[in-house]
């Protein structure tokens, strides 16, 4: 496969010759940084990246510099902020016009670009996230580790489940347990909600407290050389009722209708639509109340593609998505179910192979 920025110029063609990449601060790093260097330390705020179609170049600072050794690019170290902005000129007077990643880029950021460069701005950044949305060799088996990782982590929260602990205290069991499994760290704050808050499917986890019949819903995820999983198990504690049983048994099949209509060449909005006739042929019709699934790779929501009743192109070989549907009454409880799948040519490959089936945990 091709270097990812000969492949982001391939996409771009000649619109431009460069594509400028400046961070801020630590809450302000744009995640292509990381994805073009492809270094898996550092923080590198306050740093400039210049991708061209041959060539990546760095402006960083001692801080960050020793991150980046062994690596193929150009590295300059700027010692203050005066030095930096000078490096910057001087780099991309060669250029008539430059791409940035507008939906990244701070308006500081883009200040210290217009200041030192007179050319030419085109918005990259769906540029960018095309080139993303397909994942490379390396990036593929970054995940498969972290979603193994995750998947362990589910497989054994039954074990964790005590009667009268809280929704915090499971969530921070699952986030020791993906520390213990050799994750670097949560990729997102895990959503843990027990019975009735079940329901709320982007939920806080809190001072609830666990009890016999309630549904335990769990999502969480890791990270691996910085690449995200994203699954979740709902479970649950003691006696399945009928009408829960219908429920789970309703999600799970509407998971598995999507799961099986997911190729290369399938819209987002055909494997949406696969599963929310599931759902909407049921009891919960219209209690499926988000999209069936996202991207995934650096970020646990990566841009593209997304898989929701709008989305019309065509997932491609090398994609990697979640397939999460959920259908959610209030006051009874919720059930999710999702796996991290790679777009094949004739189907998915499945990443996260933590136990789907109703657990009872008696």
């Amino acid at each position: 496969m091709k270097s990812r920025n000969a492949r982001l110029f391939d996409i771009i063609g000649d619109r431009t010759g460069a594509v400028v990449i400046v961070n801020g601060h630590d809450t302000h790093v744009d995640h292509n940084f990381r994805y073009f260097v492809g270094a898996n330390s550092g923080v590198f705020e306050g740093s400039a990246l210049i991708v061209e179609k041959r060539k990546l170049s760095v402006i960083t600072s001692p801080l960050e510099s020793s991150a980046l050794d062994g690596l193929d690019m150009d590295v300059t170290v700027a010692k203050g902020a005066g030095e930096f902005r000078s490096l910057l000129k001087e780099k991309l007077s060669g250029f008539d016009s430059i791409g940035l990643n507008f939906p990244a880029l701070t308006y500081e950021g883009y200040r210290t670009v217009r200041k030192n460069f007179k050319g030419k701005v085109i918005d990259c950044s769906e540029a960018i996230a095309q080139c993303r949305a397909v994942k490379d060799e390396q990036e593929l088996k970054r995940l498969a580790v972290s979603c193994r990782i995750a998947s362990k982590v589910a497989a054994g929260i039954p074990d964790m489940l005590k009667e009268g602990m809280t929704e915090r205290a499971l969530s921070s069991a699952i986030s020791m347990a993906l520390y213990e499994e050799g994750s670097e760290s949560p990729s997102f704050p895990p959503i843990v909600s027990f019975g009735r808050t079940s329901a709320i499917p982007h939920y806080s986890p809190g001072g609830v407290k666990l009890r016999k019949g309630n549904f335990v819903l769990a999502d969480f995820g890791g990270t691996y050389q910085r690449y995200c999983s994203d699954i979740t198990r709902t479970f649950l504690f003691g006696k399945a009722s009928a009408r829960q049983k219908d429920l789970y048994g309703t999600v799970l099949e509407a998971q598995n209708s999507a799961l099986s209509v997911l190729k290369a060449g399938v819209t987002g909005k055909q494997a949406d639509a696969a599963a929310r006739k599931v759902i909407d042929a049921s009891a919960f019709r219209g209690m499926f109340i988000h999209s069936l699934g996202h991207g995934l790779g650096l970020q646990v929501h990566d841009g593209l593609p997304i898989l929701w009743p709008k989305g019309k192109d065509k997932l491609e070989q090398g994609m990697v998505v979640t397939v999460e549907p959920g259908a959610y009454v209030p006051g009874f409880g919720g059930v999710r179910i999702e796996d991290d799948v790679v777009i094949t040519r004739n189907g998915v490959k499945v990443l996260t192979d933590a136990p789907k089936e109703l657990i009872e945990c008696l």
